[in-house]
């Protein structure tokens, strides 16, 4: 059975009128050429590069020991969230003057549950998956995009599917940090990625709302950026950055003089099993402080075996060193075991964030059935009247 039967009445609804130049072999996998997470955490933070504020209790301590704290001692993290997605071109919609590529986007979300023994489980609800057919709405006609809609809101069976509209801004394209990514390809890419961490926020949000949060966290990869209502978002969870900006500059105030510190001096003399101090950004909404798991000694750059932590602080107060002690010793002893070789971010990888990485891309499909699966109406046929 073709898994994405469904999705030929949109792609029929499409192609009734505007020319269609698909791509060889009907689908091709879109690569973004840049790092996302940095690229996302630059924008986070663009109207935050200078920190000058230390935003904990104990603000004296520029570097504090968090030795670990294994759950078999304390079970402070009990779920892990992760996103992850894939984008083909499927090819580019030509109608009179306009144009617009169409991108397909396999988006998923996943939640993996530490158990008291120390068992990690994914349970079906907790693990989200759906289509999204990305394009420009203003580059076709009114007729040809709600006939699409249409198409994909009254499709049966299969995973949803839902069209995008690769025009709309969000938190992240509206932003000024978002460059010359403006490419219509690029755009598109960057709207599977948004749908995708607008996922990772609903499940977030419902495993919150049915999880004791009093001594037990979530941990999220990612940032916490304005899809984030932080009156909503306020507590039990942090966000773990694996590769981050490192445009920021610190200029710390300690017994009457000014220390100016770029980012790579901060972390080169930042050890193993320490984390900085806190620091604020957006006002002090959202705090942040780094943490490095694993030695310099066996890797292959300083700034590697770094991760980047953010935690909601919607008071706006001086957040608890002593929890941000214990989070950051719980953090550290979730390192192991290494997936070295699998993803060039290891260094910083949290295993059980890996875990729930690795459940989505297994619940994929591959990329052999979606390009088998996917065709054109009638793309022979025109072919051969050309």
């Amino acid at each position: 059975m073709n898994p994405f039967a469904p999705l030929q009445p949109a792609l029929a609804a499409l192609s009734d009128g505007p020319e269609i130049l698909p791509a060889t072999g009907q689908a091709q996998e879109y690569l973004q050429q840049f790092d996302v997470d940095e690229y996302y955490d630059r924008i986070r933070t663009e109207d935050d590069k200078k920190v000058s504020e230390v935003m904990e209790s104990r603000p004296d301590r520029l570097y504090v020991e968090v030795p670990p704290l294994p759950r078999t001692e304390q079970h402070v993290f009990r779920y892990f969230v992760d996103g992850s997605v894939k984008t083909f071109f499927l090819g580019t919609l030509v109608e009179h003057e306009r144009n617009t590529p169409v991108l397909l986007g396999q988006v998923g979300a996943a939640a993996v549950n530490r158990l008291d023994d120390g068992r990690v489980h994914c349970r079906p609800a907790d693990f989200r998956r759906q289509i999204v057919l990305l394009l420009n709405k203003d580059q076709v006609s009114a007729t040809v995009w709600n006939n699409a809609q249409t198409a994909l809101a009254n499709a049966r069976g299969g995973l949803p599917m839902r069209l995008v509209d690769t025009r709309e801004d969000d938190a992240y394209n509206s932003s000024k940090s978002f460059g010359n990514n403006k490419e219509p390809r690029s755009r598109a890419a960057h709207k599977a990625n948004w749908e995708m961490r607008l996922l990772e926020r609903d499940l977030l949000r419902d495993l919150l709302a049915k999880h004791d949060t009093t001594g037990a966290y979530i941990a999220i990869d990612g940032g916490l950026g304005k899809e984030f209502k932080l009156n909503e978002f306020n507590r039990g969870f942090v966000g773990v950055i694996k590769n981050f900006s490192k445009e920021q500059v610190f200029e710390l105030s300690s017994r009457g003089r000014t220390i100016r510190k770029s980012l790579f001096e901060m972390l080169a003399a930042l050890q193993v099993n320490q984390r900085t101090a806190v620091f604020g950004r957006g006002e002090g909404y959202v705090v942040f402080w780094y943490l490095r798991i694993r030695p310099q000694g066996v890797l292959e750059y300083p700034m590697m075996g770094v991760m980047k932590i953010e935690f909601p602080n919607p008071t706006r107060a001086m957040v608890d060193s002593d929890l941000i002690d214990h989070l950051s010793r719980a953090m550290v002893a979730e390192r192991t075991v290494t997936p070295h070789g699998k993803d060039r971010r290891w260094h910083a990888h949290l295993y059980p964030i890996y875990l729930a990485e690795q459940v989505i891309k297994n619940g994929f499909y591959s990329d052999e059935v979606l390009q088998a699966g996917i065709k054109w109406p009638g793309l022979e046929r025109r072919t051969a009247s050309r």
